[in-house]
C-alpha cells in the first residue's frame, strides 16, 4: 500500500491536478475578499461613535448603551470574518508563483517526510489525510 501511496503522490497526473486545483484557488481569491465588509465596519464605527456621543448627553442612557452594544457585538463579528478573509487571501497570494515543478518538489519533500515516519505514526498520517480527502473540502 505504502509504494502505491508514493508512487501516486509522485505521478504527473497527480502533480497537474494538484496545480490546476491550487491555480483555481488562487483565481477565486484575486480580488480583496474583504473590501464590503471593512466599509460595513467602518460605517457601523461611525454609528457607535454617534450613539456614545448621544448616550452622554440623555439623562437616561442605559438604552442608547445597549444599542451601542449590540453595535459592538455586530462590530466585533465583522472584524472576525474580516480576518478569516484576509487569511484565505494570504494564503491565495502564496500560489501566485505556482508551478508543476513547485509542486513535484512539495510533494517530493512530503514523500521523504513520510519514508521517515514509523509504520505506526505513517498508518495515523496517510487514515488522516485520505479521511480528509475523502470528506472533501470544508467537511473535516
Amino acid at each position: 500500500m505504502l509504494d502505491q501511496v508514493m508512487k501516486d503522490l509522485l505521478s504527473p497526473e497527480f502533480v497537474k491536478q494538484l496545480t490546476r486545483e491550487a491555480m483555481k484557488y488562487r483565481e477565486a481569491h484575486q480580488a480583496d475578499p474583504a473590501k464590503n465588509q471593512r466599509t460595513d465596519a467602518a460605517k457601523l464605527e461611525t454609528r457607535i461613535s454617534k450613539m456614545m456621543e448621544m448616550a452622554s448627553s440623555l439623562k437616561d442612557p442605559a438604552p442608547a448603551l445597549r444599542e451601542v452594544d449590540k453595535l459592538e457585538c455586530e462590530r466585533n463579528a465583522l472584524l472576525s470574518e474580516i480576518g478569516r478573509l484576509e487569511t484565505e487571501y494570504t494564503a491565495a497570494s502564496m500560489l501566485n508563483n505556482i508551478s508543476e515543478a513547485k509542486i513535484e518538489q512539495f510533494l517530493r519533500g512530503i514523500a521523504e517526510n513520510m519514508e521517515s515516519l514509523s509504520r505506526e505514526a505513517l498508518k495515523d498520517f496517510l487514515t488522516n489525510v485520505i479521511g480528509q480527502g475523502l470528506a472533501g473540502p470544508g467537511h473535516s
